[in-house]
This record gives structure tokens, sequence and C-alpha cells, in this order.
């Protein structure tokens, strides 16, 4: 038996739910999935028994319940997580089971904490230095180490000999579209995902007066949850200041598969992302996801990005307003050229789709397996 575990807060988060377990069962394995939110969702079906456990519940209080009810008869033969939280749980399960242990790190934790973290920079070296540290006493317990994005450089696994394996989060072959997009999306512009200042969400907004003027029917939708609410506040008031409540519709964050529909009736996809050490090591998921809808893409230029689409994206300046505003101007001004759309959803057909890499996720349990 599989048990998964994640306290990530969507249980039907696409990687570990959309993509890995519905894998796992389509190969017939069991699974039991330990998920901590808030949401009421139960994904059982046969072969899948979802156990969802309260947000409100602390990471210690979590993991001592996921473990209070893992019993001997049904012992996991593999413990898959998806947090570094979740590492003592893990150790404590490789000694009472004795369970394969995999070790699903979804991003650069290094990356993160420098974007973060509003601590001095000795201050928030140290931490990441402490947390390495415990990351490194954890990992004699782990068997396999699987990364979302392809590493630029040699990480700290590699290092500790793991050899880990990649596993983007590309899209299923089943969501590419074929809705054209010639000027018939109207002059509609989308950014899915976290809405944060790192992520260039208030230049984006700032651009858009400037595009207005250029092109008086555009408007933005923001789809996705705040990171914090002082951002959520900055935004919201600048909307109201410049009087844009008709341009910026912000929206919840909504079910994956719900995505798809928005993605294919919007014109221009955006990534505004800013240079920081986060968005310099990690592939934003929504660049595979609006290239397989056949968005016209605008995004910053940065390594992680343009690893994977050099020549059909406009490039903007990260943290530039008038390059972002100028970038957006131009998608629009060549949606009648769709050589790019094309390209880009080829791309996605022939390179970048999970179909061509679900293998390595079977391959990696059956020679735990054996």
């Amino acid at each position: 038996m599989i048990v998964v575990a994640s306290c990530h807060p969507t249980p039907d988060d696409e990687r570990i739910y959309h993509r890995q377990i519905k894998t796992l069962l389509s190969n017939g394995y069991s699974i039991t999935y330990f998920s901590r939110s808030k949401s009421d969702l139960d994904l059982s079906e046969a072969g899948l028994k979802h156990i969802n456990l309260s947000i409100n519940l602390s990471i210690r209080s979590y993991s001592k319940q996921v473990l209070q009810q893992l019993k001997e008869p049904e012992a996991p033969l593999f413990f898959h997580i998806h947090e570094p939280e979740l590492l003592p749980l893990a150790k404590s399960v490789k000694q009472r089971f004795n369970a394969r242990i995999i070790y699903d790190v979804h991003e650069n934790l290094d990356a993160m904490y420098r974007t973060f973290s509003q601590r001095s920079k000795p201050v928030k070296e140290t931490a990441i230095f402490l947390r390495n540290a415990n990351e490194k006493r954890h990992l004699r317990f782990v068997d396999r180490v699987v990364l979302a994005n392809q590493p630029l450089k040699t990480t700290v696994y590699n290092s500790q000999e793991f050899q880990p394996i990649v596993l983007e989060n590309f899209p299923e072959n089943k969501y590419i579209s074929n809705v054209a997009n010639d000027g018939n999306r109207g002059s509609s512009i989308i950014y899915h995902g976290n809405l944060a200042p790192e992520r260039g969400i208030g230049d984006l907004v700032a651009a858009l007066p400037a595009v207005i003027s250029e092109i008086p029917d555009a408007y933005l939708t923001l789809l996705g949850s705040f990171r914090t609410a002082g951002f959520e506040s900055q935004l919201k008031r600048f909307i109201s200041e410049n009087k844009l409540y008709d341009q910026v519709h912000v929206n919840d964050q909504i079910p994956h598969e719900s995505i798809w529909a928005i993605l294919n009736n919007h014109a221009v996809g955006i990534i505004p992302f800013r240079d920081n050490p986060l968005t310099k090591h990690n592939t934003p998921t929504k660049l595979f996801e609006m290239m397989a809808a056949g968005c016209r893409i605008v995004a910053s230029d940065l390594p992680p990005i343009r690893n994977f689409v050099p020549a059909t994206v406009h490039w903007s300046t990260p943290g530039d307003i008038s390059s972002i505003a100028g970038n957006i101007i131009e998608a629009f001004h060549s949606l009648n050229q769709s050589s790019w759309i094309e390209e880009n959803r080829n791309l996605v057909r022939e390179k970048y789709n999970w179909e061509l890499i679900r293998h390595r996720l079977i391959t990696l349990y059956e020679q735990l397996l054996n």
C-alpha cells in the first residue's frame, strides 16, 4: 500500500492528486491519501482512501494523527511526502514500518526563504543553514528524492548521492486546446496563481492604465489567493484609486480542472514575476498551461522560463512596468500571427506533457519495490 501525506492546503492539488495519485491508481496501486485543509472535499474512490484532517492542526498534531491511523495489518510499503515539515513523520514511519520513503520537493526551499524572509541577511542565512542541517539529518531515512523543477545547478540531494528524479508539472495532453486565438477571445489578459508582490502582481496592475490607453477594452483577470492580507489591501486600494474596477477582475482560487475553460477564453496569459531567488529557480506551472490553452504569452525574462521557451514568448523586463505594458500591447497586436501560439501548443504536445514523463514515477516505485 502507498500512503501519500501532504499538509498543502488544497487536497486536489494538480501535482499531488491530479498527476501523481491518478497515475498510481491507473497502474493498480492502492493508496491512502492524508491531506490537511479546510476543504470538505472527499476524493475517495476505488483504490483511494482520502482522509482530510483539519487545517487548524499544527504540523506536529497532524503528523501524530497520521501516524496513529497507520496500522500494522495495513502497514505502508511506500510513504510519499510532499513537504519538508513532514520529514520527522517520515522518519517515524520508516522506523515503525520500514516503509520506503519518497521525499517530493516542490520548490527550491532556500530560494523561497531568501525571497520571503524579512530578516537581515546574516540572520536569514543562519536560518537557512539550520534548516538545511535539519533536512540533512532526516535524509538518511529517505530512499528517493523527487524534484518538481529541473535544477539549473547541482543540488544538495546530488551531493547526498540521491540522484533525484525530476517530475515537472507538465499538463496532460487532453488539455491541449484547439480553440482559436485570433482576436475572438477579446482584449482579455489572465494571470492565475499566487497573488503576491514577488510575483509582480502589483507591477502588472500598475501597467494596465498604459495598456488601456492603447487598447481601451483591455481587461485583466487575476485568479488566485493573496499571500498576505496587507498586499491584498494595497492592491485593491490601487485599483480603487485608479478607477480600474471594471478592468481588473479579482477572483478566488478555483479547482484546478476548472481553469482550462477560463484560459481558453483569454487572449493573453501573463507571468510578470520579479527577479528574486524564488523566480530564478522555480519554473511556473502556469507557463505550460497557458501554452496548452493557446494564449499569447508575456513573461518576465528569467532563466527557468527561457529554459523551456526561448523564442515564442514576449519577454518583459522583471519589475519594469513600462516593459510589461509594452509587451502586452505587442502581444495583442500580434494575435493575427498564429505561429507562436501553434509552436507553443506543439511544444506541449511533443515535449512538455505529463504522458511523456509519467513513466518516471512508475519506474521509481518499481525500483523501490525490487
